[in-house]
């Protein structure tokens, strides 16, 4: 097998779906004996997981003026250690180091895009898009077809490849004990959101939706939100002024997703924007949990209504306590969508599967820019 050198580069400072993914490909590359490094600002969140996991790391100064400067020092940087293949993930880095990686003459220029959202600049992003990078990497099949309809991208230039999901990690038989932390009845049923918190994930419906269902509860429900991001004190201060604050509990960040994701009933993610396919959706669906969602970007590619979920319009409290009441009343049901999504994931959506479609991927490229 090819032993590929690979960089992934990032401008983001927070920790959300778009940084596990590239964290969980670098460490997969790690493990199958590439060659890996990663470069973001050094007081990122990505930046201290990849140095605390032992990822070569190289600083990236991402101000715009120190652009051409910076855009010399990685280019170097990227020559020196034979570089094969530079995947960017956000406009800054995009920019910087794609520009690096032409400068540098030698590597293969990958972009990914991770969430549906409009273009600010077409003209740019077209650039950005259409001629700088050597082949385009989508996490869903709605935001490839929005790169070719609406920027002109070739269809051969974009693939879609969703994040993995690592099944050892993942799995049914993981048991859950967020009941005994939290000091719950067995009995309660427990419904929950993992997510970074910001305003398009939701929270606000499933607030709406939670007081819906709690009042016209005949057992004890509980619901939880785990997560961190720019959304946290207004979540907060909405579950503060609740009726039924004692029955919604706001989590903080969690390392035990694979914990919580066990112990609930049913996970939900009411977003009305900017999704591509959701990591906590195919992680819940490993876990074969029940998942209601909405019909937002990518999500109908993993969530069947009906078949491995339920699916509700975005921005609707009604509809969201609808299925959630509807799926706590059938246990049966629970379980068959469950063990429908589970199946699903290791047919199509394993760490393996995201692996293998990735190094075929650059084989794919290397070919076409030696002109094979």
């Amino acid at each position: 097998m090819r032993q590929w050198r690979i960089l992934h580069t990032e401008s983001s400072r927070g920790w959300g779906g778009q940084e596990v993914r590239v964290f969980v490909e670098l460490e997969w590359m790690r493990a199958q004996g590439h060659w890996v490094a990663f470069a973001a600002h050094p007081a990122s969140e990505i930046a201290k997981r990849a140095r605390a996991a032992g990822i070569l790391f190289y600083p990236l100064q991402t101000h715009k003026a120190l652009l051409p400067f910076e855009v010399a020092r990685l280019a170097a940087w990227i020559a020196r250690n034979q570089i094969d293949v530079v995947n960017t993930h956000s406009s800054n880095d995009g920019w910087l180091a794609g520009l690096a990686a032409r400068l540098a003459l030698r590597p293969i220029l990958i972009r990914s895009r991770h969430i549906e959202v409009d273009y600010p600049n077409r003209f740019w992003s077209g650039l950005a898009y259409r001629f700088l990078p050597d082949h385009i990497l989508t996490t869903s099949q709605r935001i490839a077809n929005r790169l070719i309809e609406e920027l002109g991208v070739q269809p051969s230039g974009v693939t879609c490849i969703s994040t993995g999901v690592d099944l050892a990690q993942y799995h049914p038989g993981v048991a859950g004990t967020l009941r005994q932390e939290l000091g719950l009845a067995p009995e309660t049923a427990l419904i929950g959101m993992i997510s970074v918190l910001r305003s398009w994930k939701g929270h606000a419906t499933l607030l709406d939706a939670a007081g819906q269902i709690l009042e016209k509860a005949k057992r004890p429900v509980c619901f939880v939100i785990a997560g961190d991001g720019p959304g946290h004190h207004e979540i907060e201060g909405n579950i503060a002024r609740s009726r039924w604050k004692e029955n919604i509990k706001l989590l903080g960040q969690r390392n035990d997703v694979p914990n919580v994701l066990a112990s609930l009933d049913v996970l939900v993610l009411p977003s009305h924007a900017h999704e591509g396919i959701p990591q906590i959706v195919l992680q819940a669906q490993a876990m074969a949990r029940a998942v209601v969602a909405t019909t937002v970007g990518g999500i109908p590619e993993v969530v069947e209504d009906g078949v491995t979920g339920l699916l509700i319009p975005p921005r609707n409290p009604k509809a969201l306590a609808e299925k959630i009441e509807a799926l706590l009343a059938d246990p049966a049901l629970r379980t068959r969508l469950g063990q429908a999504a589970r199946t699903k994931i290791e047919k199509q959506h394993s760490l393996d599967a995201m692996g293998e479609r990735l190094l075929a991927l650059y084989e794919r490229c290397r070919l076409k820019t030696e002109g094979h």
